[in-house]
């Protein structure tokens, strides 16, 4: 009898372990925030306040300037979270012209251990100067489909205390979550570009020099990791050295993640994104990892992305693919546009976000999806800032209100297409072959660094051609033994990228080598387990 128990035990033991892998696979198998964000969806939030005076406490805690949180039972798409902190945010977007402001929530802010879908926290815009609902997650999915490090967006439909408040854009947050997902390791050196808003507009993100004395640069940028002074003397030896080389190309490729921050320079001016760094000089993160700490660029805030941000440059459609406010204003982009070899590698990184990417074909059938989703969303929120003819409007063509032009998505797409390759053009540049001007330098082949490094699994090795080549792209450890052959065969012109999963292989460093007929070059790279 006890032969049979004991038998009858392990059985039993067995089948509880099936069952709890096969539960644990079901709530773990996808990613945090993947059921939020993948796609296009309108999401419910209803955000339910014990507290009589709530909105004035919500108020009066943004007016003071702090960052406190009041307890809120949130249901989300029919889940109950208790004691959920909830606060206002917002710069412009707070001026709303009624009390549809933007909030974030902290659903760990009250119980540490709370999630929603395995975040701890999000943001809900308010469209603020987006008659079209849809510039913030049109640049959100644009970064993503090129290879950026973004947050992910989409949309909610908001309650408070049961009755319909208003619509929406739900932006996921940028925290440890966030950053164990695309560098697999939390534990860098992460600062946010300040806001730069009313009293303190003239404190902006610049990367200019102000001295070495790290105080200089307190209000100039927010430190969100650990509060040490090992950060704060990294970033301003960055800064030094920027403003300082007399070899950029070493100290950029040394210092800095030039194929991601090149990237996320020409998805901003191609997209007319000037509340950002070449313009504003915020509106961004960046993070750096030990054991070389290259500064890694993390895009935020894309709102008003396609020119409408009030008071920027006119024109927008003719933005010039270089474009800075300021060589000396903003020197970590301007020293790029004012360095030869920099300037052609961006230029080649330009080609890779706007070739394949940047077209009606493509991007018209997205905007007509959104906007047939979030139509009725749109036209049943009594407190948005614009008019249901004036949203459809501004998916197709321009809007004059009180004498700013807001460009039509679609409009502006054609416009700026069509700009673009007239200046690529008038500057020798084919994205096909490469730059063809004959007073600049022409690098034929050029291997990039992968990205990101440190990796787990997933990667992307990205290189340029100047003419279709054969090539051979492959993988070795740290002995030389071949591990991987990641291409081998014929590639046209151009800026290419080649993703590359290391599940199957172990932690530890590896080299990559990309050979053609007279050329090769090798690179390391980092998988962390």
């Amino acid at each position: 009898m006890k032969r049979i128990f004991n038998s009858f035990a392990k059985i039993l033991i067995t089948i509880i372990l099936i069952v709890s892998v096969f539960k644990f696979e079901e709530v773990y198998s996808a990613g945090e925030g993947d059921s939020l964000f993948t796609g296009t969806m309108v999401h419910t939030i209803n955000m339910r306040f014990s507290q009589p005076n709530y909105w004035e406490l919500l108020v009066y805690n943004y007016e003071q300037g702090q960052e406190e949180y009041i307890g809120a039972t949130v249901i989300a798409n029919g889940i109950t979270y208790n004691n959920v902190g909830v606060r206002l945010k917002g710069n412009s977007s707070y001026t709303h012209p009624n009390n549809k402001k933007p909030f974030r929530l902290s659903f760990n802010e009250f119980v540490s251990s709370q999630r929603w879908n395995g975040l701890k926290g999000v943001h809900l815009n308010n469209f603020w100067n987006d008659p079209s609902f849809m510039r913030e997650k049109l640049h959100l999915d644009y970064c993503k489909d090129v290879g950026l490090i973004a947050p992910r967006a989409n949309y909610v439909r908001l309650y408070i205390n049961d009755t319909l408040y208003a619509f929406y854009s739900l932006i996921e947050h940028v925290d440890k979550i966030f950053l164990n997902r695309h560098f697999s390791d939390d534990d860098g050196d992460q600062f946010k570009a300040v806001d730069a808003f009313g009293a303190t507009s003239h404190l902006v993100s610049d990367f200019r020099w102000y001295g070495s004395d790290t105080a200089e640069y307190e209000n100039r940028y927010e430190l969100k990791s650990e509060l040490t002074s090992g950060p704060w003397r990294r970033l301003v030896n960055l800064i030094d050295s920027v403003n300082h080389t007399t070899n950029p190309v070493y100290t950029y490729t040394s210092l800095i993640n030039l194929t991601n921050y090149y990237k996320s320079m020409a998805v901003d001016i191609l997209m007319g994104n000037l509340d950002s760094y070449v313009y504003n000089g915020r509106n961004f993160y960046t993070y750096s990892l030990a054991p070389d700490y290259k500064m890694n660029w993390i895009v935020w805030d894309a709102s008003l992305s396609m020119g409408a941000l009030p008071g920027g440059p006119s024109n927008i459609e003719t933005l010039p693919v270089t474009y800075v406010s300021s060589d000396t204003g903003r020197p970590l982009f301007g020293r790029i546009v004012n360095d030869a070899t920099l300037k052609h590698d961006y230029l080649m990184a330009f080609c890779g976000v706007f070739t394949n990417y940047f077209s009606s074909s493509r991007m018209f059938p997205k905007i007509d999806s959104i906007a047939n989703l979030i139509r009725p969303y749109v036209y049943e929120d009594q407190r948005k800032m614009f008019s249901n003819t004036q949203f459809e409007t501004n998916i197709v063509s321009d809007l004059i209100i009180s004498g700013f032009r807001f460009p039509g998505l679609k409009s502006y797409i054609n416009s700026r297409r069509s700009n673009v390759v007239s200046q690529l053009t008038s500057l020798g540049i084919n994205c096909e072959i490469g730059i063809g001007n004959q007073n600049q330098q022409v690098k034929g082949f050029e291997l990039y660094q992968n990205y990101p490094n440190p990796f787990n699994p997933s990667t992307k090795i990205s290189f340029t051609l100047n003419r279709s080549e054969e090539i051979s792209l492959k993988l070795y450890d740290v002995l030389g033994n071949e591990i991987a052959v990641l291409f081998e065969g014929k590639k046209e012109s151009g800026y290419h990228e080649i993703n590359f999963s290391a599940e199957n292989l172990p932690s530890g460093l590896y080299f990559y080598t990309l050979k053609t007929g007279n050329y090769s070059k090798t690179m390391k790279m980092t998988l962390v387990k």
